[in-house]
């Protein structure tokens, strides 16, 4: 790995002549980050994991998302980009993430839904991401490599298959440019809210970020209704029953999205095409993902 580091250290444009480079591990799952300082000043590098186009993941599109929302403020600047591989470097952003207690305030629930919503403001793309193709591209790997399902999974794909019949029938047409992952990790403040990790956005329902953003910390309580409604509050104006419905549909499906990512990472790994992660379980993330989808239920 140190080799990789120092071979796309040295096509970075202007570090070939650094005088000064450190290098320091931070945490991931799919990929592995690190913290390069170069002469000073602070850059993420992000070394791309193996196999991810098992999990919808496009580099090209990844390339074009991340011109997009760096000029847009939203997320960080790119220094370099690596391709076909997807290595990546940016400019470290000098933020942290919000606590659970500092999340569940109206001010910053206003302050990403304000972030949010310029996302969504922004020029289509051409990547797509679409929950419900994934779910199922995912479930056939996952059955493929032998990973145990639950026992009422066809009940599920079952309330999946009827959420994409209701929504189809929605008059409106909720397609934007979404980032897909919302969950806290991927959400700074700096003074402004910013968005990290693009491996998933592309045009998709624009419930889907605001869903991700009512289960942000992988709980079913992350924000209590009030808040629910004040996030509705703050993206629509007024909130009307469509949008609590449509809301419910689409945090179902987040989840099954997330438990299936789960089924998949714990398979790849299995067959030795990803490596594990020290300190969690895919499978047990699944499991627990699923029983929240039950008591949606």
């Amino acid at each position: 790995m140190q080799r990789r580091i120092d071979e796309i250290i040295k096509q970075v444009p202007d570090w070939e002549n650094a005088d000064n480079i450190q290098v320091e591990s931070l945490e991931g799952l799919t990929n592995t980050n690190y913290a390069v300082i170069v002469n000073g000043e602070r850059f993420v590098l992000r070394i791309s994991g193996q196999n991810t186009a098992c999990l919808g993941i496009n580099r090209e599109h990844e390339a074009e998302i991340l011109t997009a929302v760096s000029e847009a403020g939203i997320g960080a600047q790119v220094a370099y980009y690596q391709l076909p591989e997807g290595h990546l470097v940016t400019r470290y952003i000098n933020g942290r993430h919000l606590s659970l207690e500092e999340y569940r305030t109206a001010e910053n629930i206003e302050r990403i839904v304000r972030t949010v919503k310029r996302l969504h403001e922004l020029p289509m793309v051409s990547a797509e991401f679409s929950p419900f193709q994934r779910i199922e591209s995912y479930a056939r790997q996952a059955k493929s490599m032998g990973i145990p399902f639950p026992h009422d999974f066809q009940k599920m794909l079952a309330r999946m298959r009827a959420i994409e019949r209701e929504q189809a029938q929605d008059r409106f047409h909720w397609r934007r440019f979404c980032h897909n992952d919302l969950f806290y990790v991927n959400v700074l403040d700096d003074g402004n809210i910013r968005f990290i990790d693009w491996e998933f956005s592309g045009v998709n329902d624009i419930y889907y970020d605001l869903a991700t953003l009512t289960y942000a910390y992988d709980s079913l309580d992350t924000l209590p209704r009030e808040l629910h409604e004040h996030m509705l509050a703050c993206y629509f104006g007024e909130v009307k029953p469509e949008n609590w419905a449509r809301l419910a549909g689409t945090q179902y499906l987040l989840m099954f999205f997330t438990a299936m990512w789960g089924l998949l990472q714990q398979g790849m790994q299995n067959k030795g095409h990803v490596r594990s992660v020290e300190g969690f379980d895919f499978l047990e993330y699944a499991n627990v993902t699923f029983e929240a989808m039950r008591q949606l239920l």
